[in-house]
């Protein structure tokens, strides 16, 4: 277990290190590439004129009482 656990800890370091590494040495992307694949950089699209079925609170709503449910049944 010891030389996996040191194994894990150097195959961290290294990714850690080559990771910062290209990232110091990588230019960065312009905004204009990265629209759409950012959440900052995305335009935020209104659920205003959607039906309640396809707007995302409305179904976060219905998860969480179909979820408390099935606690509640099999607990």
């Amino acid at each position: 277990m010891a030389q996996n656990f040191w194994g894990a800890i150097w195959a961290w370091t290294m990714c850690f290190a080559v990771t910062a590494t290209i990232s110091l040495i990588t230019r960065p992307k312009a905004a204009t590439e990265l629209e759409g694949l950012v959440y900052g950089l995305t335009p935020r699209i209104s659920s205003g004129d959607l039906p309640w079925s396809k707007r995302p609170a409305a179904l976060a709503i219905v998860v969480l009482v179909l979820t408390a449910a099935l606690n509640l049944l099999f607990w």
